[in-house]
């Protein structure tokens, strides 16, 4: 006896060929286009070979230019396996990542403009998470195997078997980004970013004045907190622009969501004038604005969040209102008791806004998602005897 599963007419026909193949994974059915779909992982095997043999040459060049017999495994800046595997795997796995990106992921409706600032963002922030990895992984190396050296051949193939594994990984990434993992990458970003800036101005005691004494010049390595706050703020647009894309393509895409993503783009711009303006002499006025802009963005989609998305749920609302009465709580506490510091209010101001902001990007996915889920049948066919 044969089962059909009966369809409802709407999915029907959003199908544009007949051939699919049905899978079963974790309990579900799970229904795929019959067209040859991408195998990532040969797919980075296979574009992995030209960035690896350009690693290996530039390798083998630089050592033999060197005029050094012995290559230093670790140190040395870029006269070692360390330094030049990471400067090969850095700058070459950029560019592989952006075309690869290019080539996999752009959508063409999109405007140029658009379409750069995605490619740049998202190919800069996979590169500087690896390269980050990197450094940690060579540190760790270089305290285990202190003093090694190698002959100039041994160093550059190993150096170009350490790119070779970063280029697959990246373009391994590159070819099945996610809107989650795009967040993801935004958390990292920014919380490293912030962490690494506080933790470079420690001996400044920056806590004693204000959070955003990270950013001005009288911060050590200031760069880092400004670089950070634009570089999320292009993080945020980038994922605002992916996830909108996807709600256009719905039906609940209609003038209160676009309130909605009007919002977000307002409040990565804010965000990003947080690091073009620091917090000092003239520019002080735009700092402040901005840093007050993003609390009160987020202080109106959390009292409008009901009105704005009625199919979001109700533990999201629910959570919105704890957040809103911490948002309140604690600039009482800070303007009118004065119980909390200038610093302490702005760290919990801005996380919990961060936070918020990230959390109700899930919600919208979640309410997208339940928006595409349908009800089906599984109808017996009995066969003629």
């Amino acid at each position: 006896m044969k089962k059909i599963i009966e369809i409802p007419d709407e999915v029907a026909d959003k199908f544009e060929q007949q051939n699919y193949k049905m899978s079963v994974e974790h309990n579900q059915i799970v229904l795929k286009s019959d067209v040859d779909q991408l195998d990532a992982q040969n797919f980075s095997l296979h574009y992995m070979l030209i960035p690896s043999l350009l690693s290996l040459l530039i390798s083998l060049l630089t050592f033999f230019l060197s005029g050094h017999s012995q290559i230093n495994f670790t140190g040395g800046r870029y006269h070692s396996v360390a330094g030049i595997s990471m400067l090969c795997a850095t700058i070459i796995g950029f560019v592989t990542f952006l075309w690869v990106y290019a080539k996999q992921n752009t959508s063409p409706q999109k405007r140029m403009l658009s379409r750069i600032r995605e490619l740049v963002t998202i190919s800069l922030a996979y590169t500087l998470i690896v390269f980050a990895i990197q450094a940690l992984i060579w540190y760790i190396l270089g305290m285990t195997f202190v003093g090694v050296t190698l002959d100039r051949f041994t160093a550059s193939f190993v150096a170009a078997l350490f790119s070779a594994i970063v280029f697959y990984f990246l373009i391994l990434f590159a070819a099945s980004v996610k809107i989650s993992h795009l967040i993801i990458l935004l958390f990292i970003t920014f919380i490293g970013g912030i962490f690494l800036s506080m933790a470079t101005n420690g001996q400044n005691a920056w806590w004693q004045y204000n959070f955003s004494f990270l950013g001005t010049g009288e911060a050590k390595n200031q760069w880092q907190f400004n670089f950070t706050m634009i570089f999320s703020a292009l993080m945020l647009l980038t994922i605002t622009d992916y996830l909108f894309m996807d709600f256009q393509k719905s039906d609940l895409y209609n003038f209160k969501v676009k309130i909605v993503q009007t919002f977000y783009y307002i409040i990565a711009l804010f965000i990003a004038g947080v690091g073009i303006f620091p917090a000092q002499s003239w520019t002080m006025t735009f700092h402040n604005a901005s840093a007050y802009g993003i609390v009160l963005c987020i202080i109106i989609l959390i009292v409008l969040s009901k009105y704005l998305l009625p199919q979001i749920s109700r533990e999201f609302l629910s959570m919105s209102a704890i957040v809103f009465i911490a948002l309140v709580t604690s600039a009482i506490l800070f303007l009118k008791v004065h119980y909390l510091s200038l610093t302490v209010f702005e760290i919990i101001a801005f996380a919990i806004s961060f936070t918020w902001l990230v959390l109700m990007i899930n919600a919208l996915q979640k309410m997208l998602h339940e928006s595409s889920v349908y009800q089906v049948e599984v109808v017996e066919l009995k066969e003629n005897i």
